[in-house]
């Protein structure tokens, strides 16, 4: 009996502690994760001409001596705690390429690209902060082409720390910022014409810094040496500023590289060879560097047909129904949201699905990732699309121009590859079985020619 009584007791005490902790798990303050930027130290960029990174998935940025140094970007993750010594972190690392080349896409540009990657990486997440910070608590500073087409403080602070980043390691380069140019379409004028006629400016320039007249127009461009490849940074400082300044989180800051061969070049026009895709509130960074493949947070895209088994599946003759696609919604011009209106009812019923993320860069990084498969829109200015460009491509995806070129027999139709100066774009991520490659997009320019989608 006494040891019956004894038994008894130590487990109605054993239950009073158990309750007892629990009630103080309930009522203690929840530890939340800080996001606290490291300050800016002298890591050091591997040479990829130099530098053997092993291909391995998570690097250390220290490779070689002879590598010149740039401040390193990280994010350290903190938890609320009194004990220092306990602290938890984690940290971002910049994209380090694979030794691999991918020789259907490589470029000839003589710049380091890893050097250029690192900088546009370290400046995109730079501007994410000042983002993350102000999204849905800023006010509209003003309006561009109309009422839908916003501008607010960040774009403008956003832009200003991507210009002073990339422009201390590349003083000789060009650079483009969405924020440059005045699209307010006063006095008659065209928000398409002045976004074109600034890019053709700055691609026809040769290299130097774009300078603009005190109307905001582009008013002459310096000249480099000629000794090599002049770099062209092509910026949307925050793209989808209507999702940023409402607070949701579909938006991201996107820079584009742009090579501009040297009289000297084997190379005869400009070719985007960089570019980063960076959304802060998701913490993606979508990189891609021609030749050297795509990489997610570091991590390197693999496409479809690279992971099938010897036995393949063969290809298919319609994919249209079993895709979710994103429509773009340009905003520009009354004629541009009426062909997006009639397309959207043409594709509702042929689709697994329809989105619309008002956000260009942030639909090509997810066809990149092909969590959309495909992506189309009208109007597009070229720091919409050029990191997207490079991105997309270097998935193993297409981007494509909304046109239809007839087969010389008069039997078929198809559609050229788009460049940054592109208004009207199909995207499709990469195809699922050998066989398929342009399949999607020959279907979607199919439906949208029946309706009449392909002009405006």
């Amino acid at each position: 009996l006494l040891t019956s009584s004894h038994g008894a007791v130590i487990f109605m005490l054993s239950t009073i502690v158990i309750i007892s902790s629990a009630f103080q798990s309930l009522l203690a303050p929840t530890r939340r994760r800080q996001i606290v930027p490291l300050r800016r130290s002298n890591r050091i960029i591997p040479d990829i001409t130099s530098c053997n990174t092993n291909n391995v998935a998570h690097r250390s940025l220290v490779h070689s001596n002879t590598c010149r140094n740039l401040p390193s970007m990280a994010l350290s993750l903190s938890h609320d705690n009194n004990n220092n010594d306990s602290e938890e972190s984690e940290s971002y690392i910049y994209t380090t390429l694979d030794d691999e080349i991918n020789t259907t896409t490589t470029t000839t540009t003589s710049r380091n690209l890893q050097q250029v990657l690192h900088t546009i990486e370290y400046a995109a997440y730079t501007a994410g902060k000042v983002a993350l910070s102000t999204s849905g608590q800023i006010a509209i500073k003003s309006t561009k082409a109309n009422i839908r087409d916003l501008v607010t403080e960040s774009d403008v602070k956003c832009q200003q720390l991507i210009r002073e980043i990339i422009e201390e390691e590349f003083p000789q380069d060009l650079f483009l910022g969405e924020e440059d140019v005045d699209l307010s379409g006063g006095d008659g004028g065209d928000s398409s014409c002045a976004s074109s006629a600034a890019l053709d400016a700055v691609l026809s320039g040769g290299g130097g810094s774009l300078s603009l007249d005190d109307d905001g127009d582009v008013a002459s461009s310096s000249i480099n040496d000629g000794k090599e490849d002049s770099l062209l940074f092509i910026v949307d400082p925050i793209d989808g500023t209507t999702n940023f300044q409402a607070g949701l989180p579909i938006y991201a800051m996107s820079i584009g590289v742009v090579a501009l061969p040297s009289s000297s070049s084997s190379s005869s026009s400009p070719e985007v060879v960089a570019g980063v895709i960076y959304n802060p509130t998701l913490g993606e960074m979508t990189s891609a560097v021609r030749g050297r493949g795509c990489y997610l947070n570091n991590r390197r895209l693999q496409q479809p047909q690279q992971q099938q088994s010897q036995h393949e599946l063969p290809p298919r003759t319609s994919i249209l129904n079993q895709s979710l696609i994103n429509v773009g919604f340009p905003i520009s011009k009354e004629s541009t949201l009426q062909a997006s209106s009639k397309a959207v009812a043409a594709l509702a019923t042929k689709v697994r699905g329809l989105r619309m993320v008002a956000c260009a860069s942030q639909a090509m990084a997810w066809v990149a990732q092909s969590k959309f498969n495909a992506y189309f829109s009208w109007d597009l200015n070229g720091w919409d699309v050029a990191a997207g460009i490079v991105i997309v491509e270097e998935s193993g995806g297409l981007v494509s121009k909304m046109v239809v070129v007839v087969d010389e027999d008069g039997a078929g139709m198809t559609s050229s590859r788009a460049g940054v100066e592109t208004r009207d774009m199909i995207i499709t991520c990469p195809c699922e079985r050998r066989g398929e490659e342009g399949l999607l997009r020959d279907e979607l320019i199919e439906v949208l020619k029946e309706n009449d989608c392909l002009e405006y």
